[in-house]
């Protein structure tokens, strides 16, 4: 079953839906359903990073879980019941303003055109900060340089709920390290009511905690020390937009009773949680080769075999050591499931599973899981997948794309970076290094694999490109770089990098597509730095055509 989470729309009719089922019914087992509801809605709204909804959803939740716990409370008293609608009408019509379609990533530039798409409100930041601010001016320009759109505006501007709601507004002091003054914290206040789905980030914060409580209850999700604002900010708000690219949680449950089966599936889906059962354990090793499961949902008792044989089996294959193993089973013995525990298993739900309960484990576990996984594949410095996460995952392109597949890999490197360190020092060659990674981010699609190869060199992966579009595209980046300023010290520096791009049909593997594009980046080093080269018999096919051609 394929269960992508839901567009926003969706998720706020499925809540009112709920909702006015149980105003009809007053029946306790609907009152469980809108909770489910609400509960999967505050999940997903975290994952597409709306704090302002979030904090709503769950100041709901929680007063609906006041009245959780004796089905003779329902239906609610009709003050109660007017309560909760009155915090409902606040959240849908939050949701309501996310009508725009999901992001379809951070890196959105069309490769087959080579300039990025109409930038949407996902991609439009507001700066907030006094008339004619220079600090305010600067940042949005840099913020330019990233793929982002900003827009300017007074700390006294009205917004309308009409408005278009931004990824994100930044709030700019006149003097960081400062307290903000009441009318800033009224400023962060109302925004926050008008755009519940923004997320605000306060720039130039004082490192006290007194500071940063109040901008926390006036509405503020981010505060950014004074210091270290314009490089922090960019990183956030990439990693803001990467948070939309997240695929849906995939749950293998294994499981030989279609009851119990069916009961799991629908929590989960209850909370847009994709999910895959088999009810033979024998089956275990090829489903999740085949799935490729954040966790599995064991039932402890099945014909063939136990659930901790079934779960011990699976640890002897080294990619599902780390995989979470949650058991289910009437099983009440204490003694019985440390032992399970003890051998393989990382939680243990009693069936009947609370819905909610079931999800909220699932749902951790998960993020751990992931967490774990993106600590071992991305690179500290930059985010970027690391040397061996790279080439795995080129060769794994490789691997999928038919013969008719088209497919670029190239490799970048910074020019002369020994000598940016030798004379600015490291600090200033490490945000040389950043800088580029997030170019390569706010510059290129969702579906384009990004990587830092080691040092100064980057890889990276364009499938569905010819190599003209490839070169196009990466010529663009490469001329971007060039004009971008690096801040140090005595004021500030630009860099260059050169590129040597390969494409699938002259090589059809991973790893002579790696070597042929390291090969066509040492042509262009030699040729004299800051160009990129594509390889073999493609650059001769470009270097005779027209200019206008690949202009």
């Amino acid at each position: 079953m394929t269960n992508a989470p839901r567009p926003i729309h969706k998720l706020a009719e499925a809540l009112e839906n709920g909702w006015a089922a149980y105003r009809a019914r007053g029946e306790f087992d609907v009152f469980v359903e809108f909770v489910v509801l609400l509960n999967g809605l505050a999940e997903q709204l975290h994952k597409r990073h709306l704090p302002g909804l979030v904090r709503h959803c769950q100041e709901l939740e929680n007063t609906a879980l006041t009245l959780f716990a004796e089905p003779g409370m329902h239906p609610v008293p009709l003050d109660q019941a007017l309560s909760i609608e009155r915090k409902l009408a606040v959240i849908l019509d939050g949701l309501r303003q996310q009508d725009a379609p999901p992001s379809q990533g951070g890196r959105r530039c069309d490769a087959r055109q080579g300039t990025p798409p109409k930038v949407r409100g996902q991609r439009r930041l507001l700066m907030i900060s006094q008339a004619g601010s220079e600090p305010a001016r600067a940042l949005a320009e840099r913020l330019e340089f990233f793929g982002f759109q900003t827009e300017q505006a007074a700390w006294n501007t009205l917004f309308s709920p009409e408005d278009e709601a931004p990824l994100a507004a930044v709030f700019i002091p006149d003097v960081e390290g400062r307290a903000y003054p009441p009318d800033a914290i009224k400023a962060i206040v109302k925004l926050r009511s008008v755009f519940p789905g923004t997320y605000i980030y306060c720039l130039g914060v004082p490192l006290n905690l007194q500071s940063i409580i109040l901008l926390q209850r006036a509405g503020a999700d981010t505060c950014l020390a004074a210091g270290r604002s314009s490089c922090d900010l960019i990183s956030h708000v990439l990693d803001l937009i990467g948070r939309n690219e997240q695929d849906a949680y995939r749950v293998l449950i294994v499981e030989d009773s279609a009851t119990a089966t069916a009961h799991v599936r629908r929590a989960l889906e209850q909370h847009t949680i994709d999910s895959h059962a088999i009810n033979d354990p024998r089956q275990l090793l090829e489903a999740a080769a085949q799935y490729r499961p954040d966790v599995i949902l064991m039932d402890m008792y099945m014909p063939f075999c136990t659930g901790v044989e079934a779960t011990s089996a699976l640890r002897q294959v080294p990619e599902y050591r780390a995989l979470p193993v949650i058991y289910l089973s009437s099983e009440t013995d204490i003694a019985q499931q440390v032992e399970a525990l003890r051998l393989g298993g990382d939680q243990f739900l009693t069936k009947p599973a609370n819905p909610i309960i079931l999800a909220s484990v699932v749902k951790t576990k998960i993020e751990r899981y992931r967490e774990m996984l993106y600590t071992s594949q991305h690179d500290s410095l930059t985010g970027l997948l690391n040397h061996l996460a790279s080439k795995t995952q080129v060769e794994r392109m490789a691997l999928d794309a038919p013969g008719t597949e088209l497919l670029a890999v190239a490799m970048l490197d910074i020019d002369r970076f020994k000598s940016i360190n030798d004379t600015y020092g490291h600090p200033v060659g490490d945000q040389v290094i950043r800088s580029l990674g997030w170019l390569l981010r706010g510059r290129l699609r969702s579906s384009d694999l990004i990587g830092r190869y080691g040092g100064e060199e980057f890889i990276v992966a364009l499938p569905g490109v010819t190599a003209e579009q490839a070169f196009r595209v990466l010529d663009q980046v490469r001329d971007d770089f060039s004009r971008l300023p690096h801040a140090h010290a005595a004021g500030v520096l630009t860099a260059t990098f050169s590129c040597g791009v390969a494409v699938w049909g002259a090589h059809d593997t991973g790893a002579s597509l790696i070597a042929a594009a390291d090969d066509a980046l040492l042509e262009a080093k030699r040729s004299g730095r800051n160009r990129v080269m594509v390889s073999g018999q493609v650059a001769r096919e470009l270097l005779s055509a027209p200019a206008d051609a690949v202009a």
